[in-house]
């Protein structure tokens, strides 16, 4: 019996239109046509014309005449294609009785009832969609010496954001050809089906090079962040002015701090708690990073537990799951977990036995370590994340951080100032850390000025440091208003003492910031005419 005789044409259309309906194709103009198109001809009887170059001529607009060997773009959306068939059908469409798939080697699809345990089975399960990405070459003068430097940078590019796990990236390959046809920025995110574009051009003028990076929405055509870099033509002959460009361009884009994600959480509030599945883990980190409290860490845990229910083998949604954990420890919110700092371990390990590669599996584990004050496997795990062939500075500056916490205030510092040079879009405790390094270094006016810049981000840890800062810095006015609006907060000393050791693992920084909010404290009662307290 024919599979197409265990249901009507109307049954197919009607799956089709809930297909549709789900945001992988919603959302896909390129992805939407390929398989209402498939469908469609294959319906009609016409199943043997559906091959590479038609797919290419009528879904994609590729001109007549056009060479399918040398235009690799009908496989990767038909690979595009049978991952997002995937995902509706381990998801909304689980229970759905009719089945499209569209096996390897073909792009005629087939038509099934869906058994209980078909292909896309729970061990199969594809991960979270993700922001898709271009890279496209730069425009250039006619000197062969600058195309060959701009097709050597956008090709580094597009391999370094490919290590970002948060991202899909379009092969250079793939993007290259699609430049080659002339074919302007719209119509080049329409036929790639990226979410961004990275476009530029390299200009050379006497003995000077400008070189200009643009990363741009390929749906609105809206520039989303640019950047400039200047450099003389003599430094084009080694790999360092490539790197330096290609590490600046792609933390500034890439990773959990990048602009790409910024963006994205500005578009895409957390409104649902049930609507777990059309978001990604950082869309959620970004939104907790903006507004920390115990309502939104409590949404945040039960969205977060449900993604990686949804795709158990999604390595950065587990680690982000682990830092809300850590978080919900440190802010000291209800977790609804007895030790929320093991489970923020056990999240992080799992996050990185499914990928060593997810970065802020690291920064979780450190950060877990270091509030259970396990200094070794806090440093260990930065000495692993160290090795790793590519390091993105947000995790530098979150295992910077630690490294200062833990009293490695050299190693921290590096990382930490490296971290915020490249990419200024940090969260408040990487002002603390530098905070607490130029603290600990007796350089109190720079400790003062990292204080001051977590802005009401973390009011308690804000007034502790300026309040030990401005006591050092004699500066008893301002000292003594800080220290009333710590004390509204933690009145009590022993209280004190303990958040003071709860995470900074060097005795002779706890000590010096214990002496000096104990100063502050002799010198208002020795005010108010009481007896100071024993030193």
């Amino acid at each position: 019996m024919s599979l197409l005789s265990s249901f009507t044409d109307s049954d197919i259309f009607d799956q089709l239109k809930r297909i549709l309906d789900f945001p992988v194709f919603k959302n896909s103009q390129i992805l939407s046509g390929f398989l209402r198109f498939v469908t469609e001809e294959t319906l009609a009887g016409r199943s043997k014309d559906l091959k590479e170059y038609t797919i290419g001529t009528e879904v994609l607009g590729k001109e007549v005449g056009y060479d399918p060997q040398g235009d690799a773009s009908v496989r990767i959306h038909a690979g595009r294609l049978r991952k997002g068939l995937e995902e509706y059908y381990s998801g909304p469409g689980m229970e759905d009785s009719v089945l499209i798939s569209i096996p390897k080697g073909t792009y005629v699809p087939v038509f099934s009832l869906k058994e209980k345990e078909s292909a896309f089975s729970s061990e199969n399960k594809p991960s979270i969609s993700r922001p898709t990405l271009a890279v496209l070459p730069f425009q250039d003068s006619e000197d062969d010496s600058l195309r060959a430097f701009a097709d050597g940078l956008c090709d580094q590019i597009c391999s370094d954001l490919g290590m970002f796990s948060e991202l899909s990236v379009i092969s250079y390959f793939s993007s290259r050809r699609m430049a080659s046809q002339e074919i302007d920025l719209k119509n080049a995110g329409k036929l790639l089906d990226a979410t961004f574009l990275v476009t530029g051009s390299i200009q050379s003028k006497n003995d000077r090079v400008r070189i200009r990076v643009q990363l741009i929405q390929s749906s609105s055509q809206k520039l989303i962040w640019s950047d400039v870099y200047e450099r003389e033509k003599s430094e084009l002959g080694g790999f360092a002015l490539q790197d330096d460009i290609v590490r600046h361009v792609v933390n500034q884009i890439g990773g959990t701090h990048g602009i790409i994600f910024r963006e994205a959480a500005k578009a895409n509030p957390i409104r649902h708690a049930v609507d777990i599945k059309v978001y990604d883990a950082v869309y959620w980190y970004y939104y907790l990073l903006n507004d920390v409290n115990e309502a939104t860490l409590q949404k945040g845990l039960e969205i977060m537990k449900n993604t990686v229910s949804f795709d158990p083998n999604y390595a950065l949604g587990w680690a982000i799951l682990g830092e809300t954990y850590v978080a919900g420890y440190f802010y000291g919110f209800d977790t609804g977990k007895a030790d929320p700092l093991q489970e923020g371990i056990r999240c992080g390990q799992k996050a990185l036995s499914l990928d060593r590669l997810t970065q802020h599996g690291y920064q979780t584990l450190g950060l877990a370590y270091l509030f259970q004050r396990k200094k070794k496997e806090c440093l260990q795990v930065v000495e692993e994340w160290e090795r790793l062939s590519y390091k993105a500075t947000g995790v530098a500056g979150g295992l910077g951080f630690c490294l200062i916490a833990a009293g490695e205030f050299e190693r921290g510092y590096g990382l930490l100032c490296e971290s915020i040079q490249i990419n200024p879009y940090y969260p408040w405790w990487f002002n603390a850390g530098l905070s607490f390094y130029h603290f600990h270094k007796k350089e109190y006016t720079d400790a003062l000025y990292w204080a001051e810049k977590i802005q009401g981000q973390s009011v308690l840890w804000e007034l502790i440091l300026k309040t030990a800062c401005l006591s050092r810095l004699e500066q008893s006015s301002a000292c003594q208003a800080a220290n009333s609006q710590l004390r509204q907060l933690v009145p009590d000393n022993s209280l004190l003492e303990q958040l003071l050791g709860s995470f900074l693992l060097s005795e002779a920084l706890v000590e010096e910031l214990g002496k000096a909010l104990k100063k502050v404290e002799d010198e208002k009662s020795t005010a108010e005419g009481l007896n100071p307290t024993l030193n």
